[in-house]
C-alpha cells in the first residue's frame, strides 16, 4: 500500500518531467519501493546508475493539469 511519502515522491517526479536519474553511491529505497508497488519503472544504465520512470498512465493521471 502506497504512503503519502510514496504520492508525495510521484508527483516531483512527475513534475520533473516524468523521470528521475540517480547516479552513484545513493539511497534508492524510496525509488524501490515504488519500483515494488508498479508505480515506477527502473532501469539500469550501469552499476552505479539507475533511471526510474514513472508509468506512463499514471503520469497521466497525477499530471497537475491531467484531465
Amino acid at each position: 500500500m502506497a504512503l503519502p511519502d510514496d504520492f508525495k515522491l510521484i508527483r516531483e517526479i512527475v513534475a520533473a518531467g516524468g523521470s528521475k536519474y540517480t547516479s552513484g553511491n545513493v539511497d534508492r529505497s524510496r525509488y524501490q519501493r515504488l519500483v515494488d508497488l508498479g508505480r515506477l519503472d527502473a532501469f539500469s544504465a550501469n552499476v552505479s546508475d539507475v533511471h526510474y520512470q514513472v508509468n506512463a498512465g499514471r503520469q497521466l493521471r497525477l499530471a497537475p493539469n491531467a484531465r
